[in-house]
């Protein structure tokens, strides 16, 4: 996709804007439809030498979008009108795709496109976000969605970059230990080793199986780009589901994983409903915000049950996927009529469970990583060590 500038009339006045597109030919045929007399198209060339250029594996981060809606509820309930406001963001904001995606969508909604489908459009932004948009963009509390979803995109990132700082420091840390085990295992013990050999001394037995698993190793090396072949292609051989099923039953990660997902599809839910989104659609967001594709799958299975006008709390325990207190909390909400309230204290609820679990883990995490750490020096010291004390003793006699 190419971006492209253009200038035309619309209804006896002048727009401009930039639209991205295939083709020049598809952007006449965009603006034709919309109304739009074209008087100039141009497209949009990065002249930036190729080390300058960015490159993104993956879109914006949450935190940087949670900065951007909290941003745009402030200058929204200033009584900036949302046109301005778009702009004055994508004129502060740093990152390139940011602000070209609020230009976009500021462009589309002086064309008079839809709020909750420009910023569809935009592709930048979690799909509960237009959904959200598409009840309140009539209504008064359009900063209180944007303030809403930036708050929970803000709790997202606070809790990836908690579990990254918590994981950085001791995976580096035993890295550079395995990599240490390695050389020692792959290149100096079997040296050692075939010069106690050549004394005619028999190879202690923590050497011999060191040798041993070098040789294993070696063999391993060998198959390493098939391994690597495997592990990108990973989902096509083994099946993304089949994977995510299997990550949920590990011991700790898959159990934080599973109460983030509660937590996430929750107070997705409550977002949706609490912006005066159906119940079928709110249904439908909420699940694809689950990042288990296990899991995922077999809510987007029970949705016809919701469509059809089962009751969430059934639908939910017929899943077999919820614990028996979110599903109590559900149906009482639906029982009350307060089911987006059951239902952000349900989020809480999974949300600290998952934190606590993270904290716990964050405090065993270094003394674990020192006993690893203590493991593979013992190991290259003893390899090393007495195949060395061998060798003097036969040298001394």
């Amino acid at each position: 996709m190419a971006e492209f500038l253009y200038e035309g009339l619309k209804e006896g006045r002048r727009v401009k804007g930039k639209v991205e597109a295939s083709s020049r030919k598809e952007v006449l045929s965009r603006l034709k439809g919309e109304g739009v007399v074209p008087l100039h198209v141009e497209e949009v060339k990065d002249e930036r030498p190729f080390w300058k250029k960015e490159f993104h594996l993956r879109g914006p981060s949450e935190e940087d979008l949670s900065f951007v809606l909290l941003q745009l509820a402030l200058l929204l309930e200033s009584g900036i009108p949302l046109s301005r406001a778009l702009e004055l963001l994508a004129t502060q904001s740093e990152d390139e795709r940011i602000s070209s995606a609020l230009l976009e969508i500021k462009s589309g909604i002086e064309r008079g496109e839809s709020l909750s489908s420009a910023f569809r459009r935009s592709g930048i932004f979690p799909d509960f976000l237009p959904e959200m948009l598409s009840a309140a963009e009539t209504g008064e509390n359009l900063e209180r969605i944007f303030e809403i979803a930036g708050k929970h995109l803000e709790t997202v990132a606070e809790m990836k970059s908690k579990i990254l700082n918590a994981v950085t420091y001791p995976s580096i840390v035993i890295g550079f230990s395995i990599f240490a085990l390695f050389v020692a295992i792959k290149f100096v013990v079997p040296r050692i080793a075939k010069v106690l050999e050549g004394f005619g001394k028999e190879l202690p037995l923590v050497t011999k199986a060191i040798v041993l698993f070098s040789e294993m190793l070696t063999y391993l090396l060998y198959l390493s780009p098939i391994l690597v072949l495997i592990f990108l292609y990973r989902e096509r051989i083994f099946g993304r589901e089949r994977i995510d099923r299997f990550l949920l039953k590990l011991p700790v990660v898959g159990r934080i994983g599973y109460y983030f997902n509660i937590s996430r599809f929750a107070y997705t839910l409550y977002m949706t409903l609490a912006s005066a989104v159906p119940i079928t659609t709110a249904y439908s967001i909420a699940v694809r915000s689950i990042s288990n594709s296990y899991m995922r799958k077999i809510l987007e299975e029970l949705s016809q049950e919701v469509e059809r006008g089962r009751e969430l709390s059934w639908t939910l325990r017929r899943s077999g996927l919820f614990p028996q207190l979110f599903i109590s909390l559900v149906e009482t909400g639906e029982t009350s009529g307060e089911l987006e309230r059951m239902l952000d204290l349900g989020a809480q609820i999974y949300r600290k469970e998952a934190v606590r679990l993270i904290n716990f883990w964050i405090r065993m995490v270094e003394p674990l990583s020192i006993l690893v750490i203590g493991a593979i020096v013992g190991i290259i010291v003893v390899s090393v060590l007495l195949p060395l004390s061998e060798v003097t003793s036969g040298i001394g006699r």
